[in-house]
C-alpha cells in the first residue's frame, strides 16, 4: 500500500527519497547585551580623547536608560551620557547594528592618560550589571616626528616610521589615507578630493616591532586589491602632488581580542570577550599618533613651505 507522505509542521523537513522525515533543531538565540567601550587617547589630528561606549543587543536592539561609569585610577569616575547613535557609528562605519551610544564629554575624555588603569561598571535597567577593567597603553613618540605635523616628502622615496615601545601594547595598528595619488598616474593633476583616496593598512603583531615603511609596508592585507600600477608605485613611494596622512595606534590586548573585520584579525578570527556579568563586549584601549606627508607638484621643490620628512 503507498503511503501518504504528510507535511506535520515547518520543523519538519521531507527526505529526498520516499517518506523519510529529518528533524531539524532549532535553537533559540539568547538575547545577550553587548557592550563596546572604547578609550582612545588620540593623535593630534583626532581633536582630542574620545571615551565611548556602545550598547546593543545580539537580536539588534538598542539599550537605552544605561548608567555607564568608568573609574581611572580607583578614585576619579566619570559617567558616560546617552549621545546621538551616529556619535558611536563614527568610529564603526561599516557596522549597521542598531544600538544605544554613551560619551563622555570632550573635558572628561582629555582627561584621560596614557598608562591609566581603568574598571568599567555599566547598570542595566532591568538592575543587570556589567563589569570589566582595562589599562591603557603607554605613553610613546614617533621618532624625528612631531605628533600632529607635516614634513616634506620627495617623490619616489620610502619613509622608514619609527617609535617608541608604548607599555602595555598588543599591537600596533599603523593605518594611512593616501590622496591624489591614482589621478597623479593617470596624467592629472592630483586632486585633494576623497574619491581619489587609498586607505591602506599595515600592522605589527608583536610589542617590540616598532618599524614600519612607508609606503611599502602599508596594504599588506589589501594587495591583491590594488590595481597593478598603483601596487608597483606604492614600492617606491610617492607621486608628485600626492598627500598622506598616517597614524601609529597603539592597542592594548583588550582591544586586540576583540577587534574584527575583513582581513584585519590579529588574535584568530572569533572575537574574545573583556567584559563579563549580565552580557559580553569588549573594554578596549589604544592610544595613537599622527603625521602628514606632502610632495611638491613639480619638481621646483617651492609649493610648501614646511620641514623636510626625516628620510635619512
Amino acid at each position: 500500500m503507498r503511503r501518504q507522505c504528510t507535511v506535520l509542521s515547518l520543523l519538519l523537513v521531507l527526505a529526498s527519497a520516499g517518506c523519510g522525515i529529518q528533524e531539524t533543531l532549532i535553537v533559540e538565540l539568547e538575547d545577550l547585551v553587548v557592550a563596546e567601550v572604547h578609550v582612545q587617547i588620540g593623535g593630534a589630528f583626532l581633536g582630542g580623547n574620545r571615551v565611548m561606549a556602545f550598547l546593543h543587543r545580539t537580536l539588534g536592539t538598542s539599550v537605552p536608560g544605561a548608567r555607564v561609569v568608568i573609574t581611572r585610577g580607583g578614585t576619579a569616575s566619570v559617567e558616560l551620557q546617552e549621545a546621538d547613535e551616529d556619535a558611536c557609528r563614527q568610529e564603526r562605519p561599516k557596522n549597521r547594528t542598531r544600538g544605544t551610544c554613551y560619551l563622555a564629554s570632550q573635558q572628561a575624555a582629555d582627561e584621560f592618560q596614557p598608562g591609566e588603569q581603568l574598571e568599567l561598571t555599566i547598570e542595566l535597567t532591568q538592575g543587570r550589571t556589567l563589569r570589566s577593567a582595562t589599562t591603557i597603553p603607554g605613553e610613546f613618540t614617533l621618532t624625528d616626528i612631531e605628533d600632529g605635523s607635516r614634513c616634506l616628502l620627495p617623490p619616489d622615496t620610502a619613509l622608514t616610521v619609527q617609535w617608541s615601545r608604548s607599555n602595555g601594547t598588543w599591537a600596533y595598528v599603523s593605518e594611512t589615507l593616501i590622496v591624489g595619488l591614482e589621478s597623479s598616474l593617470s596624467g592629472t593633476v592630483a586632486s585633494t578630493n576623497e574619491a581619489d583616496s587609498l586607505w591602506l593598512l599595515g600592522l605589527s603583531l608583536s610589542a617590540s616591532d616598532t618599524t614600519i615603511v612607508f609606503p611599502r609596508e602599508f596594504g599588506i592585507f589589501q594587495r591583491f586589491d590594488l590595481d597593478a600600477e598603483i601596487a608597483a608605485q606604492l614600492q617606491k613611494g610617492l607621486t608628485p602632488g600626492s598627500q598622506a596622512s598616517v597614524t601609529v595606534t597603539a592597542a592594548n590586548r583588550n582591544y586586540a581580542n576583540w577587534a574584527r573585520g575583513g582581513n584585519f584579525n590579529p588574535s584568530g578570527r572569533v572575537s574574545i570577550p573583556s567584559v563579563t556579568g549580565d552580557g559580553t563586549g569588549v573594554f578596549g584601549a589604544t592610544v595613537t599618533r599622527t603625521f602628514e606627508m606632502v610632495v611638491d607638484p613639480d619638481s621646483l621643490g617651492a609649493a610648501y613651505e614646511v620641514p623636510a620628512c626625516p628620510t635619512s
